[in-house]
């Protein structure tokens, strides 16, 4: 094969996986952006959002059987798990919005540096 066609070939790749990366990181963007202006609180999975609605068992005691937890517990354990919801959903818009800048920003570097070569 010769260098010249490599180079192309090379070249034509890397625009498309930057097009690609481009719709991606803008899907992404959208869904976040959306996901932040119309939810009060940034949304979990359905299995993370429920998690803190039903009580929890305390330890088992050392003769190995469970005592029924008191109201306190429950108050206690549910305040952990509401604040635990609350780390999670930070950290899900974290990702969220990590994930689609970085894809957006790859995606246009990539688009930007072969698109000179393509449309000569």
């Amino acid at each position: 094969m010769k260098t010249d066609m490599v180079k192309a070939i090379f070249t034509n790749v890397l625009f498309v996986i930057g097009v690609i990366l481009l719709i991606f990181g803008f899907i992404r963007g959208t869904s976040t952006a959306v996901k932040l202006l119309t939810f009060d609180q940034y949304p979990l999975q359905s299995y993370e959002e429920t998690r803190c609605e039903s009580p929890y068992m305390s330890e088992a005691l050392p003769g190995g059987e469970k005592s029924a937890p008191t109201e306190s517990e429950l108050t206690a354990q549910r305040e952990r798990c509401l604040a635990s919801l609350a780390r999670d959903r930070q950290l899900k818009q974290t990702e969220d919005i990590v994930t689609s800048i970085t894809t957006l920003v790859s995606g246009a570097v990539l688009v930007y540096g072969f698109r000179r070569f393509i449309f000569k």
